[in-house]
């Protein structure tokens, strides 16, 4: 049976009920409301395949897929309501090439996996033009369908994509380096680095957070086993300090917590070393907000 998931109308007559009904402070209403996870969801998806490989079966591989955009868009709301992103949930669907040389056979010591970043303008949209802003979104979205991808890394697609237009990847604010990252040298060192010394460079996962990892070689063939893995990841904030996932899944910590408007956010499908590869059969994020 399909969960029961509140329309904004919903929460608005819930907290009526409770307050005009049960006479209760409006303080405490919403504190119930957000006890009960009675939130309104937003869902953005992508279910097209896309397959990252390395056909050169070269040392210096390395390869970023953009597979989502994600716009930080407040949902529609009634004047004077602020709504707060709670909650976040992604679904993945991949496997990687189902096969390796080390002794990392069904574990997550891999180099193929998912990660996230914050994509924010140099100039924030509040007193800017409206119209110029909305401009500059429709651009970046046309060059996010259109362009040619992957690419090595992270910042040479947003450089290309929208760079242009000022967009950067926001800095993870924690200085030390994800535990995902550490079991091999070529996981943490970036393949590419920009020339312009103003641009972030050098270190993997510097601006971005690490997400999920295929796990390693789980099966040779789509008739053994469960060779196409379903991964469940759930990142909180401060206020939801909440997290779910396996021992592959990044914690997302002070993901949440780091957006500002204007922002968006970008799923990145990652390779990297000889012979790896990651195949994506689609991936699904899902928005909780408070209202």
């Amino acid at each position: 049976m399909t969960p029961f998931v509140p329309r904004r109308r919903d929460v608005h007559r819930t907290r009526a009920l409770l307050y005009y009904r049960l006479g209760l402070p409006n303080e405490l209403v919403l504190d119930i409301l957000d006890k009960a996870r009675y939130w309104v969801q937003v869902v953005h998806e992508n279910d097209q395949t896309e397959v990252l490989l390395d056909e050169e079966f070269s040392h210096e591989f390395s390869a970023a897929q953009p597979l989502l955009r994600i716009v930080i868009d407040r949902p529609a709301v009634a004047r004077r309501e602020t709504p707060k992103l709670r909650e976040m949930e992604f679904l993945i669907v991949s496997h990687d090439q189902g096969w390796t040389t080390e002794n990392t056979i069904g574990t997550y010591m891999t180099s193929s996996w998912f990660e996230v970043s914050i994509v924010r303008p140099l100039s924030l949209p509040d007193g800017r033009d409206p119209q110029l802003v909305a401009l500059e979104n429709d651009m970046v979205a046309d060059s996010f369908d259109e362009h040619e991808y992957p690419q090595s890394n992270i910042h040479t697609v947003i450089d290309d994509m929208c760079g242009n237009l000022g967009f950067r990847n926001a800095p993870r604010p924690a200085p030390t380096t994800e535990p995902q990252r550490l079991h091999c040298d070529e996981m943490h060192a970036m393949t590419f680095l920009h020339n312009d010394p103003s641009r972030p460079m050098g270190v993997e996962g510097q601006h971005a957070w690490y997400l999920q990892g295929n796990e390693v070689a789980r099966a040779i063939s789509v008739f053994e086993g469960d060779y196409i893995r379903r991964y469940r990841v759930v990142w909180g904030c401060k206020d939801n300090p909440t997290w779910e996932g396996n021992e592959g899944a990044g914690r997302g910590e002070d993901f949440i917590d780091s957006l500002q408007h204007g922002d968006w956010i970008c799923v990145w499908a990652r390779a990297k070393r000889r012979g790896w590869e990651n195949h994506v059969h689609g991936i699904r994020v899902t928005m909780r907000y408070t209202v």
